[in-house]
């Protein structure tokens, strides 16, 4: 058996100094909860670690004295970091006495955690300045912040205070600016992180004004985070990294809606969470920039503390960002039609994959911890790198090797772009120089747009290489049957003798598909070479191609397979990320999102057959794969077995709907979705004021947060016919039955709002097209790609584009309360698919009338007279007849086509798609 990757000789000390500093402000959750109030210990903490103010007799942030305690009552959780090998800390065994002193040693871990207040020794300085820095304070600044008590922006003391929605305070200057914090009126309710926690809800219905029910909210919330950090594997503390990796997504659980910063009248807008994560990112590379210059005495503690350093350039901020990514899910070959729904949900996880891959060899390679990765989402991620030659150095291997990578298994159609650029704690602050000035923070993002910017345009390092790098592709076995641009390396006969040939990159993307729908919920990473000590088992499966020096499986729950300590144990096991989807019988979306391992957003819902499905005669048209035949099996074989994924050729079929003469009536058709929030560039840009690394931080989890939790929720619950191709970052890709998407959208719209705290500035736009399920995929992508872009052209955007027409997305109810209209008319009146049809004209005509064609003014005139030869032969009664022209004319002709234009083809063709026979 091969032997793992060696370990990067700084991974441990840096894990510590950003476990240290990951824990700072643990002490303010503790505080509000009212952990150790009655504490004997507590004086004696005060005296160390918070500033004391002789004029008043007071100590300020209190917290810091609750934050050693708090890591002592939590020690027994954690990795023996204490008494073991603590470098760069001081441990518990080194004092140089034979009994063991209740005072931690001065560079200890748990000093320098607690002492951000009132630091002393470098260890300390290293993270009292990324706390600084994270928030983007100017020296004075912090100094009144150091000095002031708990009390926030909002009027409310640290215990009542609930976090503020970023969302709500979104507003550019042509907008007025942000709104003061008084006037903001939603909050996020003090819960652990679960679908329905991630909506902000007004101030009043969460926010307490007694300090007693505030205090309880946040002891509920303690208790919760006390029993959970119970379910991280005892095992998975023999590998500091992995096991710190388990604590930040149970951290995130716990923190997310906890308010950081409530002192010095600030606005409690950056969570507890955010804040952690960005302090940690920034100690470990500031303290591996000073440890690689051997700056780590008084004279470096003393320029921390002065800041005569804070211009030089000690972080670097690493880029990734997969490209490609539309082409390399909707490639096609000869074979696709007959796996297309695992292929396309196979691939789409695996671009995550190789995103979350990509990054984890950058942070092992670089020696950083999973909470140096700031940024993570929808193919791209950010990296707080000390900015050293050996950094670079490996960072420029590594782009090499990624390069490599994609050139012999994809062949450069798809690929993962690095960028870095260098940064200044000084970059990093809050408050520009002048107002007419951008903010250094605001300077520095426009420079690492730039340098992604750059790497975009120099992908595979072609104009040094040359094409011919691309010139051995072995295409013996002929091209692959899923994805005909790739070389397949094997033929392969399929039940019933089909033959087809295969790459391996495929093959696996078919069983990742399968894994997703069969109960496959984590995933491990294994160690290159060290996949044979993986026990074979039908509960694990593993990937056949090695991904960037890793090799991936899927495994079932911990119950069925266990926490495999002894990979653990062997340095095999790099990471287990758990991926499930909110649990099936979280009706309310209020369970925790945390089981005890790493948590990634990275899966979407897709349909499964039920345990006990009933298939209606008649109802299912099979298309024979692809060639339209509209067969009706019903033989077994013709539909998936519980738990399969439904086929997108069932899909098609759901919104069927049977009349009164007990036929199937409607189009078989699916429609595919694809949208984004508009102009998130712009908004991350100037819409947040004094924008700091927490703050951005913050806004990009956030936005992700609805796409990749909430939208999964919703789906399995409101819409399970719909299936993700992909959702998260800021974008989304759903196929669904063509009625159920019109109505997704609708019900995306309302909760979206919600979501943004009903900010008008913070919208998406979306393009529906209507396919036949047998229509190439290709063909698909480009489709919905072509109908967002129409979207996109619109004047404000926060459009719909369906049936070729755009309309705003406030339109958007009135177009489906016209179509139900319709409806009505037809049970009614029994109103003729001919002359519904007919009106289509009459729409064409009212625009020509727009542009000009005065002849087209007869439009009225015409539809009146046709509604009268429609009623004459329709209904008999004079007065009737009357009534109903009345009615037609007023509908139809006034507030639908004279009112709505072109927009008024959506209703009608969702009528006529609603009623075609067959």
């Amino acid at each position: 058996m091969n032997k793992p990757m060696a370990a990067h000789p700084l991974l441990d000390p840096t894990t510590r100094v950003a476990l240290a500093a990951y824990l700072h402000d643990i002490g303010k959750f503790a505080e509000r909860a009212g952990v150790f109030a009655d504490d004997p210990r507590l004086e004696v903490n005060l005296q160390l670690y918070s500033p004391y103010h002789a004029a008043g007799k007071w100590f300020s942030h209190r917290h810091a004295a609750h934050t050693a305690l708090a890591i002592d009552l939590l020690e027994r959780h954690l990795p023996d970091m204490l008494l073991a090998d603590s470098y760069p800390f001081v441990g518990r065994q080194k004092r140089g006495d034979a009994a063991l002193s209740e005072v931690e040693p001065t560079d200890s871990l748990v000093n320098a955690a607690a002492a951000h207040h009132r630091p002393t020794t470098f260890l300390q300085w290293i993270i009292a300045t990324a706390d600084r820095v994270a928030s983007g304070f100017e020296r004075e600044e912090f100094d009144q912040y150091n000095a002031s008590r708990d009390e926030t922006e909002t009027g409310k003391n640290h215990y009542q205070a609930r976090l503020l929605t970023l969302f709500e305070q979104i507003r550019p200057e042509a907008q007025g600016g942000a709104p003061g914090a008084r006037a903001l009126q939603w909050r996020y309710p003090l819960e652990p992180l679960t679908p329905e926690a991630i909506f902000p809800k007004l101030a009043k219905d969460c926010e307490p004004s007694a300090d007693g029910v505030a205090r309880e909210q946040y002891a509920r919330v303690w208790r919760w985070f006390t029993q959970a950090i119970e379910t991280i594997p005892r095992s998975h503390r023999a590998q500091l990294a992995l096991w710190f990796d388990h604590f930040d997504s149970l951290w995130l659980a716990a923190a997310h809606a906890i308010p950081s910063a409530t002192a010095f009248n600030v606005r409690p807008e950056v969570s507890l969470y955010d804040h952690s994560r960005t302090t940690a990112a920034l100690a470990a590379a500031l303290w591996r920039w000073h440890e690689a210059h051997q700056q780590t005495d008084e004279r470096a503690a003393q320029r921390l503390r002065d800041r005569s350093d804070f211009d030089e350039p000690k972080l670097l901020l690493v880029q990734g960002d997969f490209f490609g990514i539309q082409d390399f899910i909707f490639a096609a070959g000869g074979q696709t039609r007959r796996q297309i729904a695992k292929l396309l949900r196979g691939r789409s996880l695996q671009v995550s994959l190789f995103t979350e891959v990509a990054a984890l060899h950058v942070l092992e390679a670089l020696g950083l911890p999973s909470t140096s990765m700031v940024i993570n989402a929808a193919g791209k991620f950010l990296i707080v790198a000390p900015n050293t030659a050996d950094t670079r150095e490996a960072l420029n291997r590594i782009r090499v090797e990624l390069n490599r990578w994609f050139e012999q298994q994809a062949y450069g159609l798809a690929g993962i772009g690095l960028a870095w650029e260098p940064a200044a704690c000084r970059d990093l602050l809050r408050k520009a120089q002048s107002p007419d000035e951008p903010t250094p923070f605001t300077r520095m993002l426009e420079r690492l747009h730039a340098s992604l910017e750059r790497e975009k345009y120099r992908r595979f390092d072609l104009a040094q290489q040359g094409a011919q790098v691309f010139s051995d592709a072995d295409y013996s076995h002929g091209p692959c049957g899923w994805n005909g641009r790739l070389p397949a390396d094997r033929t392969d006969t399929l039940p019933g003798g089909v033959e087809i040939a295969s790459c391996a990159l495929s093959r696996d993307q078919i069983a990742i598909g399968e894994a997703i729908v069969k109960g496959y919920d984590r995933l491990l990473v294994l160690a290159d070479g060290m996949q044979d000590a993986l026990q074979a088992s039908a509960d694990v499966r593993l990937l056949e191609t090695e991904l960037f020096g890793y090799r991936l499986a899927f495994t079932r729950a911990q119950d069925v397979t266990g926490q495999f300590g002894n990979l653990v144990g062997q340095g095999a096991l790099r990471r287990c990320w758990d991926y499930s989807l909110p649990a099936a019988d979280d009706k309310g979306g209020t369970q925790p999102l945390f089981g005890g391992y790493a948590r990634r957003f990275v899966s979407g819902y897709v349909p499964r057959v039920g345990p006990d499905e009933q298939w209606p005669a008649g109802k299912y048209r099979f298309d024979g794969g692809g060639r339209g035949d509209g067969d009706d099996r019903r033989d077994d074989d013709a539909f998936p077995k519980p738990g399969e994924l439904r086929t997108l050729d069932m899909l098609a079929c759901e919104d069927l709907a049977l009349d009164a003469d007990g036929q199937w009536k409607g189009v078989v058709a699916l429609a595919a979705l694809k949208g984004d929030i508009d102009d998130l560039g712009e908004i991350f840009r100037v819409g947040l004021a004094q924008p700091s690394f927490a703050k951005w931080a913050s806004l990009s989890r956030q936005v992700n947060a609805y796409f990749a939790i909430y939208l999964p929720w919703m789906l399995a619950r409101e819409f399970p016919h719909v299936y993700t191709v992909f959702a998260g970052g800021d974008d989304f890709f759903l196929l669904g039955p063509w009625q159920t998407i019109q109505r997704l959208v609708q019900r995306m719209r309302e909760t979206f709002t919600q979501y943004v705290a009903h900010n008008p500035g913070i919208h998406f736009s979306v393009g529906i097209v209507n396919i036949k399920p047998g229509a190439p995929i290709q063909t698909l992508a480009e489709s919905a790609e072509e109908a967002l872009a129409q979207s996109k052209r619109r004047d404000g955007k926060d459009a719909i584009t369906c049936f070729g027409e755009t309309v705003g997305n406030r339109d958007w109810p009135l177009l489906q309360d016209m179509a139900a209209k319709l409806d009505e008319l037809r049970a009614e009146l029994g109103l003729p698919t001919a002359y519904v049809y007919g009106l289509l004209s009459f729409v064409d005509m009212a625009e020509a009338q727009d542009k000009g064609d005065v002849k087209a003014a007869i439009w009225r005139a015409r539809l009146a007279y046709r509604t009268r030869r429609l009623l004459q032969r329709e209904v008999k009664d004079e007065a009737a007849r009357r009534a109903w022209q009345n009615t037609l004319m007023q509908q139809i002709a006034e507030d639908g086509i004279a009112r709505l234009r072109g927009a008024y083809r959506i209703p009608l063709f969702t009528h006529l798609y609603r009623h075609r026979e067959h």
